[in-house]
Order: structure tokens, then C-alpha cells, then sequence
């Protein structure tokens, strides 16, 4: 386990690595950082701090989209306890570093004929 997790580690460096490159790169296409004199330090420290934004928008749209992947099944009806079907659905949020399309559980109980959205500890999360 221990040479899978140095081996996930070092690619993940090396990915951030590749993104950082590639947001210079796009820097400076976009002429957004001058090729030719220097610009406030600023603007490359904005640069950065978009490009991490991007990464967490990115992993958190992974993680919900596997977590909720793992536990779609059934759930309790909160309100008359039944055993309903469980389904994915997509979901708009503002999370700290922007908007993210979710994956998040939605459940149907056709005995109250409502929508739920089951709670992380009815589910086993």
C-alpha cells in the first residue's frame, strides 16, 4: 500500500506541476502576464489563485460524483419511514472558491408523494 500511495503522491505533484505550466502558459497567451516587461505581482499571484480554484471546483465535483455513485440505493422517507429508491441528480452550488455542479442523492416516496434529499447518516455516510 505504501509504494501505491507514494506513487499517487508523486503524480499528483506532477500534475500540479503540469497545471501550474500550463496556466503560464495560458498567462501569456491570454496576455494577461506581458511577455516582454513585469507586471504587478498581483496579477500572477490572481492567476494562481484561480487556477487552485479551479482544481477544488474540479475535486469536489469528483468526490460528490463518486460519493454519491457508491450509495445510490435506498433510503427512509423522513416522513413516513418507507423504503424509497435513491437516485442521482445534478445540483448547482456556491461552494468558498465558486460554482460547482454536484451529484447529490434525491429520493421519491410514492406513499407521501414527495421529494427528499436524505441526510449523510440515514445512508451510511
Amino acid at each position: 500500500m505504501d509504494g501505491q500511495l507514494e506513487r499517487l503522491q508523486a503524480d499528483y505533484v506532477e500534475a500540479l506541476r503540469r497545471t501550474a505550466e500550463l496556466r503560464v502558459q495560458l498567462d501569456l497567451a491570454e496576455g494577461r502576464v506581458p511577455v516582454h516587461g513585469v507586471p504587478h505581482y498581483s496579477v500572477i499571484e490572481d492567476s494562481a489563485h484561480e487556477a487552485g480554484q479551479a482544481v477544488s471546483r474540479m475535486a469536489q465535483q469528483i468526490h460528490m460524483n463518486e460519493l454519491t455513485a457508491r450509495h445510490i440505493g435506498t433510503a427512509t422517507c423522513p416522513t413516513c419511514h418507507t423504503h424509497c429508491e435513491l437516485e442521482g441528480v445534478k445540483r448547482e452550488v456556491v461552494s468558498g472558491d465558486g460554482e460547482v455542479q454536484l451529484q447529490e442523492l434525491k429520493g421519491y416516496c410514492p406513499s407521501c408523494r414527495k421529494a427528499f434529499f436524505p441526510d449523510a447518516g440515514s445512508i451510511g455516510v
